[in-house]
């Protein structure tokens, strides 16, 4: 094996490796719900819900507006 197939190889290996450890980290991350986004979930869904019943109870007239 010459350097430049050796070099390649490396090269190849070292990026799958590195994209390897990346995904690993980003699950083990995600893994806690504290890191997850807050409105993810049946929590934010409900919430969402409960906004969109209180905005449409408290809708108002809008006065037109100048042209």
């Amino acid at each position: 094996m010459n350097t430049g197939d050796y070099l390649a190889s490396n090269n190849l290996f070292i990026l799958i490796s590195g994209l390897a450890i990346a995904i690993v980290a980003l699950l083990w991350f995600l893994r806690k719900p504290r890191n997850r986004h807050p409105m993810a979930g049946e929590h934010g869904r409900e919430l969402e819900e409960r906004r969109a019943r209180m905005n449409a109870q408290e809708t108002t007239d809008v006065p037109p507006t100048r042209r």
